[in-house]
């Protein structure tokens, strides 16, 4: 195989790979919107306590502002080629900061005098937000067993 066709092999397989690991924008809009209906007491049982709280007339408002640092990750590699007869060895290694990555997963939920929550809204990292975000209908499906069980 010519090194064009292994080059394009890898790019090919790139961005299979990436492709697979991009999540949609709706499947986190269906986790966190699972949540609307439910009691204030009970979001806060299953996201923990708000980072802020805020009263507007007869709306309250709840955030949960989140976030989470990487930091750049040092690598090694080694690697091996032939051409003809010749054989090569090489070693590589990063001695600087690649950088990490920054998520970020800011919540925002209005709920009414009576704690229902009536309007969810999140922004963010769509993986981080996916990650930090209970999965409501996994709750249910697990209490339903253990109920299930238990009788």
């Amino acid at each position: 195989m010519t090194a064009i066709y292994r080059l394009v092999f890898i790019f090919m397989i790139a961005a299979i790979v990436s492709s697979c690991a991009s999540i949609p924008s709706e499947q986190v809009d269906s986790r966190v919107k699972g949540w609307l209906g439910v009691n204030i007491d009970e979001l806060i049982k299953y996201w923990g306590l708000p980072s802020n709280q805020r009263q507007v007339a007869d709306q309250k408002y709840a955030e949960w502002l989140n976030r989470s640092s990487e930091p750049g990750n040092a690598a090694v590699s080694i690697g091996t080629g032939t051409r003809s007869r010749h054989s090569g060895i090489g070693i590589g290694l990063t001695l600087f900061d690649l950088g990490g990555s920054d998520d970020v997963c800011s919540r925002l939920v209005r709920y009414n005098q009576a704690g229902m929550v009536t309007e969810i809204s999140w922004q963010g990292t769509k993986k981080y937000c996916l990650e930090i975000t209970p999965d409501r209908e996994k709750i249910r499906q697990n209490k339903a067993k253990i109920e299930k069980g238990a009788n």
